[in-house]
């Protein structure tokens, strides 16, 4: 189904609409955590915070995520995708090593990393596999043939 104007604008709407949300739930309430909102609405709230165009918002959500991870209340993937996510948007070296970026052979290339040589020591605390083995999967998933 091809996509219309008017379908894209609805889905904006949306985003914004749940961008709002994120915004009040965390100015009242701080991370939407597994006790909160579920599995699924925490993974929601990470959606949200990761792709909206607000860095402000992303960096107040990623403070948050943060102290809720240390609570094993929240997933420390979302903490390390969010984290890498807004270095992207500031132009800076990624922490954790979550990003790739394709390429036009359609393979995947991983963003810039600070210190790559320490990246598995930043990974470990938060539970995290060590990153050749994410790598491995993520290169793995995107070769999967669809279907």
């Amino acid at each position: 189904m091809p996509r219309t104007d008017a379908a894209a604008r609805a889905i904006a709407d949306i985003f914004a609409q749940g961008t709002e949300v994120l915004r009040a739930t965390l100015e009242k309430r701080g991370w939407p955590g597994y006790r909160l909102v579920s599995e699924r609405g925490s993974r929601a709230a990470w959606q949200i915070a990761t792709y909206c165009r607000d860095s402000q918002l992303q960096a107040r959500a990623l403070e948050l995520l943060e102290k809720t991870v240390r609570q094993q209340d929240a997933d420390p993937l979302h903490y390390a995708l969010l984290a890498d996510r807004l270095c992207l948007n500031r132009g800076e070296p990624q922490r954790f090593g979550t990003l790739y970026i394709p390429t036009r052979s359609g393979s995947l290339t991983l963003y810039r990393v600070k210190d790559r040589d320490r990246l598995d020591d930043r990974r470990h605390p938060l539970g995290l596999e060590p990153h050749a083995e994410y790598a491995q999967r993520l290169r793995a998933d995107v070769t999967a043939p669809s279907g």
